[in-house]
């Protein structure tokens, strides 16, 4: 027997689990970076920051496309 009710859709991670994404991928890549240029402590502090400016773009890229 089949029916058309479909389940709800699952949740998402939310504004803020997304941005804890990205902190952390920038983290990862700023170690890795800073790895080659010998400056681990470098890399772990700017990579963060990286990580939440290609948040901010993304989102605002995200906003503007669903915008228009």
């Amino acid at each position: 027997m089949t029916s058309n009710n479909t389940p709800p859709p699952a949740a998402g991670l939310g504004i803020w689990a997304n941005l804890g994404i990205w902190i952390t991928f920038g983290a990862a890549f700023g170690v890795v970076v800073g790895g080659f240029f010998d400056n681990v402590a470098l890399g772990v502090a700017l990579g963060p920051a990286l990580g939440v400016a290609a948040w901010a773009v993304f989102m605002a890229l995200r906003s503007a496309r669903r915008d228009s």
